[in-house]
């Protein structure tokens, strides 16, 4: 109980001696902080970029087309004419 009652005192007394060291922790944390929100923005954006740049939605359109006009030419009756498909770009 002795050491518990020296440590609260040692604290106490170590934060009112220093008030612009805890000022000085607050924002070197804040900066910290701030760095690690920036450089995971960036991340953000970077893969937001690669994406955008990915062809996968490109294929998704023209696999999309290309199912289209499959179902389309099963859903024709045997007879009917069949018509030529678009080509995909």
């Amino acid at each position: 109980m002795y050491t518990l009652t020296i440590r609260q005192n040692m604290s106490q007394s170590h934060s009112m001696e220093n008030p612009r060291r805890i000022a000085y922790d607050t924002r070197r944390a804040k900066m910290f902080w701030e760095k690690k929100i920036e450089h995971q923005a960036e991340r953000l954006q970077c893969e937001e970029l690669r994406i955008r740049r990915s062809a996968l939605d490109r294929l998704r359109v023209v696999w999309a087309r290309m199912l289209e006009g499959r179902n389309r030419l099963l859903q024709k009756p045997p007879g009917a004419a069949q018509e030529v498909l678009p080509p995909a770009h």
